[in-house]
């Protein structure tokens, strides 16, 4: 690099030193050559023509000075041998199911799938605020609120409230994870590092794409792309371009800052309310790490579970969830059960699990999913069968206000549900579930899901489903189904790609970014 760089700037210096020899005869004649002379304004006009062509000369060998140095400096980056993803990951994933192998899992690999499958869920949540309203109200809350998909644990595939819960509780499992063992092994140094290392990148892993698709939205929107017409939710967009790039940059650095009103820097995306929420709790998850480090694990899970009270007392949900899964992660280290091969998860309820067992869990998912498909407060939870009394007698007082009994046992079950399957092991039905390949490819593009439903949904969501309707009909159930399936074959793809796209070239050149920083 040195050696190409040195002969880049001699080269500049030699061209530059002939450029001038060239032209500098002309120039000194100037002040010589009488101006009434008409041959002498000749000469003058082809004097002031040389210094022009200098000057070109001079920019041109400029521009190709700046372009070599950038060259040597981008090359090592942008070359076949190093890219981070390769071109024809640019294709669908699932279009290439059938030539690649499937992934290989691990023993958390079901924490992938299940954060995957409420990233989708959280896209029909959405969907169905646009096309559903119907439904949204809790079964037998109103006169008219009686339809089958109405019904608990039915409803949770549009409850998206609740997968919010499960993903911080995911996230702080998976985050503690790692430092817990460490930790428990006696290895401060390397707990350090991993501490350090993840401290530095978890900033730039959830900002950085977070940029790229409020900056996309703020464009689509100055160009018109999102449907106005008809729907709650509308993308701003300024008078001017300049003013939009003024708005969007005052957004994001609101964004930034987790300390504020997180929803005030989410105008160009207000699903991203969800990651200074994140940023927070990771944030957390690596302190306590590190401060209860060197403490016996008893007291160190007693520490947690003293701080996860604290924090359901004064309501704030969010870091309970997240503490919450760093002791699930501290409890299934305890157990300490083996992984096995789950590359084959169609082998499913082995032979050493009784259908006592599967029964019992069982059992324990279905109360789970009960309390997960608990209504908001605005859509009749006081008058829902099954819930009225477990969003009122059965709610701590403090919650029935903020953040709401919507909350209170959602945030309990959503534990509930990670403490079950983790419980479960590995080698059941539960767990495999979600290792199946369609699951894990949710939990790989999980992420880019979430960041990229909201403008799919708002620009060619809208135009595909409102095309169907005119074509087929809405006057019918049946007619309003068949358009509303008719569009989902089209936007579910397309979103699929959209998210795999973002997935290869944003979220994971996010992760290689933040450790080419790392070693600055």
């Amino acid at each position: 690099m040195e050696l190409t760089l040195h002969k880049l700037f001699s080269r500049w210096s030699e061209d530059e030193s002939k450029g001038d020899c060239d032209v500098e005869d002309g120039l000194l004649e100037v002040g010589e050559i009488d101006l009434d002379e008409p041959e002498n304004q000749c000469k003058h006009q082809q004097t002031k023509d040389s210094a022009t062509i200098r000057l070109l000369q001079s920019f041109s060998r400029l521009l190709r000075l700046n372009l070599s140095v950038t060259s040597a400096f981008l090359s090592p980056i942008f070359t076949p041998d190093t890219w981070y993803f390769k071109p024809s990951e640019l294709l669908p994933a699932w279009w290439r199911w059938s030539q690649s192998p499937p992934p290989k899992t691990h023993a958390t690999s079901w924490l992938d799938g299940l954060r995957g499958l409420a990233a989708f869920f959280v896209f029909f949540h959405h969907s169905s605020q646009i096309w559903f309203l119907g439904i949204r109200p809790g079964w037998g809350s109103s006169p008219e609120a009686y339809h089958i998909v109405q019904l608990p644990i039915i409803r949770i595939f549009y409850s998206g409230g609740v997968m919010v819960d499960i993903f911080f509780v995911i996230s702080g499992y998976v985050l503690s994870t790692k430092p817990l063992r460490l930790a428990q092994q006696g290895s401060y140094g390397d707990l350090f590092e991993n501490l350090a290392s993840s401290t530095f990148r978890r900033g730039p892993r959830l900002y950085i794409p977070c940029i790229v698709v409020s900056f996309i939205t703020a464009i689509l929107a100055m160009m018109g792309a999102f449907v106005d017409e008809g729907v709650e939710r509308h993308y701003p967009h300024a008078d001017s371009w300049g003013k939009q790039l003024i708005k969007w940059i005052s957004a994001t650095l609101w964004l930034f800052n987790p300390l504020n009103d997180t929803r005030l820097g989410t105008v160009f995306e207000p699903n991203l309310w969800t990651i200074p929420v994140e940023f927070q709790g990771s944030m957390m998850i690596f302190l306590c790490a590190l401060g209860l480090s060197t403490c016996r694990r008893s007291f160190r899970l007693g520490c947690l579970i003293c701080f996860v009270v604290y924090w359901l007392w004064w309501g704030f949900w969010a870091q309970a969830l997240f503490l919450g899964g760093m002791i699930l992660a501290e409890i299934g280290q305890m157990r300490s059960v083996p992984a096995p091969n789950l590359e084959s998860p169609s082998k499913m309820g082995s032979q050493s699990e009784s259908w006592a067992t599967v029964a019992v869990h069982g059992f324990l998912i279905t109360i789970v999913l009960f309390l997960l498909s608990m209504p908001e407060y605005d859509e009749g939870l006081i008058n829902s069968p099954g819930y009225v009394t477990l969003a009122t007698t059965l709610t701590p007082e403090a919650w029935r206000t903020n953040p709401g009994p919507s909350r209170w046992w959602p945030n309990l079950a959503s534990l509930m549900l990670v403490a079950v399957i983790d419980h479960a092991g590995p080698e059941s039905i539960f767990q495999r579930l979600f290792s199946y390949r369609f699951t894990q490819y949710l939990g790989r593009i999980s992420f880019s899901l979430y960041l990229c439903h909201g403008a799919t949904l708002y620009t060619v969501g809208l135009r595909v489903t409102n095309f169907f309707l005119d074509t087929i009909g809405r006057e019918t159930g049946w007619q309003y189904g068949c358009s509303l399936v008719a569009s989902g074959t089209i936007v579910i793809p397309l979103l699929f790609w959209i998210s795999d796209l973002f997935t290869v070239v944003v979220d994971r050149g996010a992760i290689v970014l933040s450790r080419k920083m790392m070693k600055l």
